[in-house]
């Protein structure tokens, strides 16, 4: 049974009956307001009517932002490494390849922490989009299912890393970069071993692209927070798009990552409302603009840098809420028809969206393995570890992910029928009096 309701247009309510365990995990729509309002209690959030819309253009988004990531991640383990990051520090190019991969538009195809800045736009979009549409968040199914969700891979990557390191006999001085040789690990100590598995206090180190997932589990947490902000959005939807972006900024010019990454979190959540209310252009024509726009600014960070290198440091770290209003406007507008949308909702694209959490948790441990298997020829290793990396990532989803997601799934149903059970033996004792009954 499907149920439709209007898109929000109310504050939320502060307190809404719990559905049955039987009503809660067979679809039924439960007791929603009419107004679509939403509702909080009872450890559940809806605000909508359920719907079952999958974006296909943003899976491909999220396999191209991981694509970007190995490229540039293999751009840093090579010995070009250490001048393309010289340039981005405002210095000058040691060798014309540099120069045009740094100072050009060339700069796209390795833009490895704008790409990451985009998967956090998604997840945020992803995670608030359902609630907005009255897709109830079951808070006890919630917790426990996100949390293993995102620790399993993550724990089974660091382990690829941990026998990578092992089998590789890796020594820092071999790496041809700076960035190589801090990645590289001649030993692991019981230490180093045991914080690795701590996601959101321990070290990722070991495999440096899980730095993310702290985030991602930090707003993973505190989703509810979130979605209490951006329900309340009305309209000036262009205005509280920017509001993310200028957070970031703050955040970037006063070295405060709590608000920089929470902010583009947000301005996820921001995007699914603008969708929900039909904000923004329509057209296809429009909506490739749009996502054109947003391309020109997340390039707007690496102009400044070359056309006004006399800028101070702190403002030029400001210029990176721009890229969190450019990852958005991308996100935004390739939820809607466009020949864009079209390619990147293209079956190659898809399928590098499906692999693309594994291939980012797996890809850095072998281009560093690489490098070490083969000292004296590491471009040449690191051009056979990119296409492994590929194929890795594909088992490691089938073997690891995919499995992963099911049993989180299983174990987030089975907390919430529990505590279902608990709570319907409470209401039943003797005395007991219902929210219905009050």
């Amino acid at each position: 049974m499907h149920c439709w309701h209007a898109v929000p247009s109310d504050p939320p309510r502060p307190f809404a009956p719990r559905r049955r365990p039987e009503q809660r995990h067979r679809g039924a729509c439960g007791r929603t307001r009419r107004d679509g309002g939403a509702l909080i209690g009872g450890g559940r959030l809806v605000a909508g009517a359920p719907e079952g819309d999958r974006f296909a253009a943003l899976d491909g988004l999220r396999g191209l932002a991981a694509v970007i990531v190995v490229i540039y991640h293999a751009l840093l383990a090579s010995a070009w490494g250490n001048g393309f990051q010289v340039v981005l520090g405002g210095g000058v190019p040691d060798s014309p390849l540099v120069g045009i991969v740094a100072n050009t538009p060339v700069r796209y195809l390795v833009m490895g922490p704008e790409a990451v800045i985009v998967f956090f736009v998604l997840s945020g979009f992803v995670l608030t989009w359902p609630m907005l549409g009255g897709r109830g968040l079951d808070l006890w199914s919630y917790y426990p299912r996100r949390i293993l969700r995102l620790w399993l891979p993550s724990a089974a990557a660091m382990v690829l890393a941990m026998v990578l390191i092992l089998v590789t006999a890796q020594r820092p001085e071999d790496a041809p970069s700076m960035w190589g040789r801090t990645y590289s690990f001649p030993t692991l100590s019981a230490g180093d071993v045991l914080n690795s598995f701590f996601l959101l206090t321990g070290d990722t180190k070991l495999n440096n692209p899980l730095w993310t997932l702290r985030w991602e589990l930090l707003f993973s947490l505190l989703l509810p927070v979130a979605f209490l902000l951006v329900v309340r959005i009305r309209r000036r939807h262009g205005l509280w798009l920017l509001v993310p972006g200028l957070a970031v900024a703050v955040g970037n010019a006063f070295s405060v990552p709590a608000l920089t990454y929470g902010a583009v979190f947000l301005a996820g959540g921001v995007v699914a409302v603008m969708l929900r209310q039909d904000a923004g252009p329509r057209s296809a024509v429009a909506n490739g603009a749009m996502a054109l726009g947003g391309l020109l600014l997340i390039g707007v960070p690496d102009a400044v840098r070359v056309l006004l290198p006399a800028i101070p440091a702190p403002v030029r770290a400001g210029t990176q809420g721009l890229v969190v209003v450019g990852a958005a406007l991308i996100v935004l507008a390739l939820t809607r028809r466009s020949l864009l949308s079209r390619l990147l909702g293209s079956a190659p694209l898809r399928f590098l969206g499906r692999i693309s959490f594994s291939l980012y948790l797996v890809h850095v441990p072998i281009l560093i393995a690489a490098v070490h298997v083969a000292p004296g020829t590491p471009h040449r290793a690191l051009l056979i570890a990119i296409p492994v990396a590929f194929v890795v990532a594909w088992i490691f989803m089938r073997v690891v992910e995919q499995p992963s997601a099911r049993f989180s799934r299983t174990v987030g149903r089975r907390v919430s029928v529990f505590v279902a059970g608990l709570e319907a033996d409470r209401d039943a004792l003797p005395g007991r009096v219902g929210l219905q009954d009050r």
